[in-house]
């Protein structure tokens, strides 16, 4: 039986290159400090909700230009308006949870409402597929991937922010995913060159993804000293590592979907990233991952409660 041999896939550091890392830096410093002032003020005046919409207004047109630059124009339209109504109806149902009892708490009422929005999206889209001849399986399966890919995640950011304590939550998620993803640039900019997925993102160092968690255990480690939080230390640094992980997941499936669209950015409107989708791809996994830990073991360990 022949042995197969497998190659470690080494190479040389990219090095920073300043005009890039300066660009790039400034434009995580103004995208951090606008998404920090939106959470912040959270749903007063539905702030919050209303940035995740844009994102996922704009996320959505370059998603489905990249995936399938042919779509037609309802399946499109549909998905499009089902991601932006997620983090909305999930706002929402919070503030009406008091005319709507028999929901029980505001995390209950966005999660039921986010529910019906995605069961009613998804037939709505099931039926131009149904009935339309020139429709497709596959523009069908993207549209409503890309509103649950987009919607969901910055849905369950509303839901975050709206726990009590979750504030300082939907915070560090904006603090630890810009400080993973500064580590991981500068730590795979000076010292990568053991490449992780060479064929998907060949800038990917093994260096640059131990660098990017400790950057995130740093910042989670150090919340319960800064906030007086009666948390175990250990359990912040292992969100720390998950958020890491989960970031790093986000990132690199963004990166398949503009390999295979052969793209290099999924858009241009942020100087030094590209388009939205390359900036908040990691928010997305990391949001979802966060609201799975407070919502299940949160309240347990009370450091948060919806």
């Amino acid at each position: 039986m022949a042995q197969q041999t497998v190659k470690h896939v080494t190479g040389q550091p990219a090095g920073i290159k300043k005009k890039s890392f300066v660009t790039r830096l400034l434009t995580s410093v103004i995208y951090a400090a606008v998404f920090l002032i939106c959470i912040i003020v959270g749903n007063q005046f539905f702030v919050l909700p209303l940035f995740c919409a844009l994102l996922c207004l704009v996320g959505c047109g370059e998603f489905y230009r990249i995936t399938s630059p042919h779509m037609n124009r309802i399946p499109r339209i549909i998905g499009t308006a089902l991601a932006v109504s997620l983090p909305l109806i999930a706002a929402a149902a919070r503030l009406h949870t008091e005319q709507l009892p028999v929901l029980g708490t505001g995390g209950l009422a966005g999660l039921i409402a986010l529910f019906y929005a995605i069961i009613i999206g998804s037939f709505m889209i099931l039926s131009w597929a149904a009935f339309t001849p020139t429709s497709t399986i596959r523009d069908s399966a993207l549209s409503l991937f890309g509103a649950l890919y987009l919607g969901v995640p910055l849905a369950a950011l509303v839901l975050i922010r709206d726990m009590k304590g979750g504030i300082i939550f939907a915070c560090m998620t904006v603090f630890s995913i810009w400080a993973a993803d500064s580590c991981a640039y500068l730590g795979g900019s000076l010292f990568g060159k053991h490449k992780i997925a060479p064929v998907i993102s060949p800038k990917k160092s093994w260096e640059g993804f131990f660098a990017g968690m400790l950057g995130s255990v740093i910042v989670w480690a150090a919340l319960p000293y800064f906030m007086d939080m009666q948390v175990n230390v250990l359990i912040m640094i292992a969100i720390g590592i998950l958020v890491a992980l989960a970031a790093f997941v986000g990132d690199l499936f963004e990166s398949r979907l503009k390999r295979e669209a052969k793209v290099k950015d999924s858009g241009t409107i942020l100087p030094g990233h590209g388009g939205v989708l390359d900036r908040i791809d990691s928010t997305l996994a990391v949001s979802t991952l966060l609201f799975l830990i407070l919502s299940i073991v949160g309240t347990y360990l009370g450091i948060v409660s919806l």
